[in-house]
């Protein structure tokens, strides 16, 4: 299975990239595979394993959805810690799989602890016009209807995204730690 690639933006520079396995497009979107231990790239050219930041275990295997139409992107990581990045939609922008970073972080914690981190820095982003009125909105909104969506179990936030990354980690697929050409950011 050949990889393709991720790039989360950050406004107004920057961006953090790795390489995934697509897996495939269901009613929910966009399906990807990110084996324990694969590489993640910021754009200072400094590499750490792919879910090494933030809670959860180093390297973790992780299974990510780009929604259809969707102002954020999932994590599903077999710590049990679902994480999601408020965004704009993502899209393939030529061979890549690019959304930009709205600054909240939605989250279901393995011992079922539900919140939003960031609401600070979503609000620092929006005062310096690195996100619009809309767009805040946009995000704002995006969380909350995340939050309920955890609290009910409404998939792919029930089993639907626990399941894909139980079939994936059992793939058995090599993690990725190659680049390519792509440019830092």
């Amino acid at each position: 299975m050949k990889p393709t690639y991720i790039r989360k933006r950050k406004r107004p520079s920057g961006s953090g990239l790795w390489p995934t396995y697509q897996l495939e497009t269901d009613a929910f979107g966009t399906w990807f595979y990110t084996p324990a231990h694969s590489l993640y790239r910021g754009n200072n050219g400094e590499t750490c394993e792919v879910a090494q930041l933030g809670p959860g275990e180093p390297g973790e295997h992780s299974v990510h959805l780009a929604p259809h139409d969707g102002w954020w992107f999932a994590y599903f990581r077999r710590s049990g810690l679902l994480h999601v990045d408020v965004s704009t939609p993502p899209a393939l922008v030529g061979s890549e799989w690019t959304f930009e970073d709205l600054e909240l972080d939605p989250f279901r914690r393995a011992d079922g602890t539900i919140g939003t981190e960031d609401w600070d820095e979503l609000a620092a982003a929006h005062a310096a016009g690195l996100i619009t009125d809309a767009e805040r909105k946009a995000a704002e909104n995006a969380a909350h209807t995340l939050e309920h969506h955890f609290v009910a179990a409404v998939e792919p936030f029930g089993r639907v995204g626990w399941d894909r990354l139980a079939e994936s980690i059992d793939l058995g697929l090599p993690p990725l730690t190659d680049f390519g050409d792509r440019p830092l950011d």
